[in-house]
C-alpha cells in the first residue's frame, strides 16, 4: 500500500515539493499535482529545463536475471532557463490521464506508476526524484467484484494462474462449479466483463475434459456505466447481480450434468 501523498526533497540545493490531488487513483483517472520549487539559500543557479513526467515501470525476468523497465508516458516541460535565485519560489501544475486499462501499482510500491520531477541544472547530482502513486482497478471493475462477494457470496481467491480475478462459489453451487475467473476491460463508458466458468468434474469423461480444458465455459456481459454505479459512484448490486445470475443459470443449464 502506498501511503505517501506529498513529498519534499532536495535537488542541487533546491527544495522541491510535489503534491498530488489524491492518494489513490483508478485506472483511467486524471492525475493532477502541484509542484513547488524553492531556490537554494546559499547560491543562485539556472535550470535549463524543469519537467514533470508520468512514468510507467515494470519488470521482466529471463532465467535468474530481472530487468526493470521505465517508460515516460506523459512529459510536460513546465519551465525553461529558469533563474533559481536565492529563496525564490516557483509554482507549477501538471495533469495527465492514466490509460483506461493500464497496469496497476505493484505490491512492492516500487513499480507501476510514478510522478517524476526532473531539473536540469548544470553539474547537478541526481537531478531526478520520483513519487510513487497508487493505481487501483476501475470503479466499474470493483463494482462487479463487490457484487460477486457481497450479494452473490462468492469468495475471492488469490492465484498466480489467472490474469484476472478468481472467485470460489458459495456452498449452494460447489457441486456444479469449481470457480469463476473474471476478466474486465473498459471501453469508453462500457465495461466488457468476461466470465470463465470452471465446471465441476462428475465423471471420468469430465476428468478428461479438464485435461484439454473443455470444462471451461466463457460468457461475456457488457455493462454500461449506468448499470454499474449510481450517482454517488456506489455499486448497483441488484442490477449487476441479476445479469451475472442469468449467465450462471444458462451455463449450468446448458453445460452442467
Amino acid at each position: 500500500m502506498i501511503n505517501l501523498l506529498k513529498k519534499t526533497f532536495n535537488i542541487s540545493g533546491c527544495e522541491i515539493t510535489i503534491d498530488p490531488d489524491r492518494s489513490i487513483y483508478h485506472q483511467g483517472d486524471y492525475i493532477k499535482c502541484k509542484l513547488s520549487i524553492t531556490g537554494s539559500k546559499d547560491y543562485e543557479q539556472t535550470a535549463d529545463e524543469i519537467s514533470i513526467i508520468l512514468e510507467e515501470s515494470w519488470q521482466t525476468s529471463s532465467g535468474e536475471h530481472t530487468t526493470t523497465h521505465r517508460k515516460d508516458r506523459v512529459i510536460s516541460v513546465v519551465g525553461s532557463n529558469v533563474a533559481l535565485k536565492l529563496g525564490s519560489i516557483f509554482n507549477y501544475e501538471f495533469e495527465a490521464q492514466l490509460p483506461q486499462n493500464c497496469r496497476l501499482s505493484d505490491s512492492s510500491d516500487s513499480l507501476g506508476w510514478c510522478l517524476v520531477v526532473k531539473i536540469d541544472v548544470p553539474r547537478a547530482k541526481d537531478p531526478v526524484e520520483r513519487l510513487s502513486i497508487e493505481v487501483i482497478p476501475h470503479r466499474e471493475f470493483l463494482a462487479i467484484q463487490h457484487t460477486l462477494e457481497s450479494t452473490l457470496k462468492f469468495e475471492r481467491e488469490s492465484t498466480f494462474f489467472t490474469s484476472g480475478e478468481r472467485f470460489l462459489p458459495p456452498a449452494a453451487l460447489k457441486s456444479e462449479l469449481d470457480c469463476i475467473d473474471l476478466h474486465c476491460d473498459q471501453d469508453g463508458i462500457n465495461t466488457n466483463c468476461e466470465l470463465v466458468f470452471d465446471l465441476q468434474e462428475k465423471s471420468i469423461a469430465d476428468y478428461f475434459k479438464t485435461i484439454v480444458r473443455l470444462d471451461k465455459v466463457k460468457r461475456e456481459i457488457i455493462f454500461n456505466q449506468s448499470e454499474l454505479l449510481d450517482e454517488n459512484l456506489k455499486p448497483k448490486d441488484n442490477i449487476i447481480a441479476k445479469k451475472i445470475v442469468n449467465e450462471i443459470e444458462q451455463v449450468l443449464t446448458n453445460h452442467g450434468n
